[in-house]
């Protein structure tokens, strides 16, 4: 276990990323890609195919998507990819609890570092935003299965959990970002201490009097709108309640202040109420057409996209310096000095 003295020494130097071939070998980071990848493709193919119900697809989806429901005409496909996706959506809500229980495990052990610890945050985030886009197409099939439909929210709340608590850490401004001017940069990346490196544990519950981090609020918001959002999605009642009291009183607000600004305009053909027209269409039009775009398939798959996004930026940003570091353990590292040692004693030899 790591003390707080250990903590205080580790913000100021750094700690050199030891491997953890578990968390961020080339195998486990392989499959949790393939299988949210697949996830994605094959609702991206359902999708597309038009293998979803006319029920799923809004104005959207029909008008600007160019998607039709082809279920009738082709039942056996529509269910077999149903069944497909119902599979791989099940795997991701297990590959999510299993990883983020790995995480926990190495965090309180003490163990795990901030690099491989974010590994397990975006694996987890990943694999829950694909299964949120693979509930969008199992919708009418899980209403008609309420036992399927429990257990599918049972591993919801219980992922939901995990990822609220496992991003605690990441709320302290130092959280990965730390600089140590005494920074030896003659050393190779393998054997570096960078912030990366120091154990994640040191940043349970506390900020170090800096604050907290931006970016903790809004990772926090997005989480919750998410999963708010999909859940309840799966009910009539909470879809009934957002269209009868928040959109529709929205939209009908708008739509009369548009009505109010263009007959003000037209009888008295002044130029301010021509501005006030103006202003209104700039501000409502963005607007309602958010609130259409939010409801239909299509943002679903953008949940998706954006989550698989995630997981590439944070690989192509920290990826490389720190996929070394990873991969060679301790024991490489002394072969190094080893090897560099005898090189140097038979140059003086000679």
């Amino acid at each position: 276990m790591v003390t707080s003295q250990e903590c205080l020494r580790y913000l100021q130097t750094g700690a050199v990323s030891r491997g953890d071939a578990d968390i961020s070998g080339q195998g486990v980071i392989l499959a949790f890609l393939i299988s949210a990848y697949t996830s994605f493709a094959a609702v991206l193919i359902a999708y597309l195919a038009g293998m979803v119900e006319d029920e799923l697809l809004t104005s959207v989806d029909k008008t600007v998507m160019r998607i039709r429901s082809r279920t009738i005409c082709h039942p056996g496909i529509h269910e077999t990819i149903r069944h497909v996706v119902l599979v791989l959506s099940d795997q991701q809500i297990v590959t999510g609890i299993a990883i983020m229980a790995a995480g926990f495990v190495g965090l309180h052990s003490g163990q795990m570092s901030v690099y491989h610890y974010q590994i397990v945050l975006y694996l987890a985030w990943l694999s829950s935003s694909v299964h949120l886009s693979a509930l969008t197409l199992l919708r009418p099939f899980l209403n008609q299965h309420h036992g399927l439909r429990a257990w599918r929210l049972l591993g919801m709340a219980v992922l939901f959990i995990m990822l609220i608590i496992g991003l605690v850490p990441t709320v302290s401004y130092d959280w990965g970002i730390i600089y140590s001017p005494d920074a030896d940069t003659s050393l190779p990346d393998a054997i570096q201490p960078t912030a990366w490196g120091i154990p994640a544990i040191c940043f349970w519950g506390k900020t170090y009097h800096d604050g907290v981090n931006n970016d903790a609020p809004i990772g926090y918001l997005i989480l919750v709108l998410s999963y708010v959002w999909k859940a309840g999605d799966l009910f009539l009642w909470p879809r009934q309640l957002y269209q009868q009291g928040i959109r529709r009183p929205l939209e009908t607000s708008m739509t009369s202040l548009l009505s109010v600004t263009a007959k003000k305009y037209l009888r008295s053909r002044r130029t301010r109420w021509l501005w006030c027209f103006r202003v209104s269409m700039i501000t409502c039009i963005p607007f309602l057409a958010f609130m259409e775009v939010m409801a239909s398939f299509a943002a679903s798959l953008w949940l998706s996209a954006l989550g698989l996004a995630r997981w590439e930026r944070y690989r192509n940003m920290h990826g490389y310096d720190q996929t070394k570091a990873t991969q060679n353990t301790l024991l490489d590292n002394r072969t190094k000095s080893a090897i560099t040692y005898l090189l140097n004693r038979l140059t003086i030899m000679i």
